[in-house]
């Protein structure tokens, strides 16, 4: 009991210094930020008192659009209500709110904003041209979420679990085409968004490219608390190899036929869910899978 409080202490004071950090913290190429603040309030709520603790920050970035170069200005800003109390390590989850606002920057001056959203969230990371992470942490036996998103549209292209990798690879051609594929597995605080209602719903397979979301694949295991067995289930990941290791990346050449690539995710010692990949797709009528297991394929 004292570990758990110690944990949620631990994350109640990493929120509150990442919230000080997207503020006051200067970035390798300082003169891209443009503008920040921070504050702090206390608030009653009926009987309780909250801290509400937010930052508001602005970033350039650029990113390619039909080959064009966009310069824009993200407009993050993130806000955490915390329960004040004489226990603050043993208030649990108190996930913070994730505001994203993209202005282009059109002949000197500020046009209409490109896209906007809002989420759960507790941490904003800018990786131009790349894409916006927004991060929600963990508390106790959850890991941390990543949501990567278009820097254009702010829709999510992939959403991936801490400490799972990403698994690539690239479609020789002119041009040559990349891809990645992402891996989000139970348990974290947004499995509800990610996953659904649906408490069988343990995982989520996603391969991207392009700055969009080309293939979802949602992973179910048939047993009454799938959830708590399916969270102490193994992150490796990659191409099967002919040493018998997992590979991180792979080329396709379409000039030369070949064996289909296997994407194999190892979830123990014994058992594996493994998915060739066809035509640029994952192909779920031909993956072999542990028992128990099933996948269901969703738009992307």
């Amino acid at each position: 009991m004292q570990i758990r409080k110690f944990l949620n202490l631990a994350r109640a004071l990493s929120i509150l210094l990442a919230a000080w950090a997207f503020t006051c913290a200067m970035p390798a190429h300082a003169a891209d930020i443009l503008s920040g603040t921070a504050t702090a309030s206390l608030n009653k709520d009926g009987k309780h008192l909250y801290l509400h603790a937010g930052s508001h920050n602005f970033e350039l970035a650029q990113f390619e659009d039909h080959r064009a170069t966009r310069t824009v200005v993200v407009e993050g800003a993130v806000e955490h209500k915390l329960l004040v109390n004489d226990d603050i390590g043993a208030n649990g989850d108190q996930t913070g709110t994730v505001s994203l606002v993209i202005h282009p920057i059109v002949q000197g001056e500020f046009g209409s904003p490109l896209a906007s959203r809002t989420m759960p969230g507790d941490e904003i990371k800018l990786d131009s041209p790349e894409g916006i992470t927004v991060i929600t942490y963990g508390c106790c036996a959850e890991s941390s979420a990543r949501d990567e998103l278009n820097l254009g549209t702010l829709k999510t292209m992939y959403v991936s679990s801490e400490g799972a990798p990403f698994t690539t690879y690239t479609i020789l051609g002119k041009p040559a085409r990349g891809r990645l594929i992402a891996l989000y597995l139970t348990l974290t605080p947004v499995d509800d968004e990610v996953l659904g209602k649906d408490r069988s719903a343990v995982g989520l397979i996603t391969l991207s490219g392009e700055g969009d979301t080309l293939q979802r694949i949602r992973v179910h295991l048939k047993e009454k608390a799938a959830r708590d067995t399916a969270m102490n289930w193994s992150l490796e990941a990659g191409w099967q190899g002919t040493t018998g290791k997992l590979d991180n990346h792979t080329v396709i050449d379409p000039s030369k036929p070949a064996a289909p690539p296997i994407y194999e995710w190892k979830i123990d010692d014994t058992n594996a869910i493994a998915l060739p990949l066809h035509n640029d797709r994952l192909d779920i009528a031909a993956a072999k899978l542990p028992p128990d297991v099933t996948l269901e394929s969703l738009k992307p």
